[in-house]
Parts: structure tokens; sequence; C-alpha cells
């Protein structure tokens, strides 16, 4: 039994290793993400929160329309048209 709990344990320490570089890499991209919404550079608005950090995933809202929207312009000082725009 104690040769069982010894290769348990040391999967335990071999597991732990591995996992902290994968948690420094997604609390790396969730930092970049916060901050791309907060400057207003994504397409996900913040909703709730702190700014500058990530919290939680609730915390945002996608908006469908993203950055396009809905312009009008006049041809021929009486016809109005619509175009679809793109704002950066």
């Amino acid at each position: 039994m104690p040769i069982i709990e010894a290769i348990g344990w040391l999967a335990t320490a071999y597991t732990g290793a591995v996992a902290l570089p994968v948690a420094d890499a997604i609390n790396h991209y969730n930092y970049r993400f916060a901050y791309r919404v907060d400057a207003g550079k994504s397409c996900y608005n913040r909703i709730g929160g702190e700014v500058g950090s990530y919290g939680l995933p609730s915390d945002f809202d996608l908006d469908p329309a993203c950055n396009y929207r809905l312009e009008t312009y006049q041809v021929e000082d009486t016809v109005t048209k619509w175009r679809l725009i793109r704002s950066d």
C-alpha cells in the first residue's frame, strides 16, 4: 500500500507543477481581455465589476452588432439612403 500511496503523491506533485503555468497564462489572457474592454477595443461592454480587473464572466456583455452601425446620407438633396459602417 505505501508504494501506491507514493505514486499518488508523485502524480499530485507533478499535476500541481504542470497546472501553474496554465493558470498564469489564463490570468494573463483575462487581464488583457479586461484591458481591451475597458479601452473600448472590444465587442464586449463592461456591465459590472471593477475597471481594470477581470472579475467574473458575468461582468461583461457582448454587443451583437459589435462596431457596425447604420448611417443615413442624402443623395441629390431628396433621397435618404442608409449604409452600414464599421466604427473603429
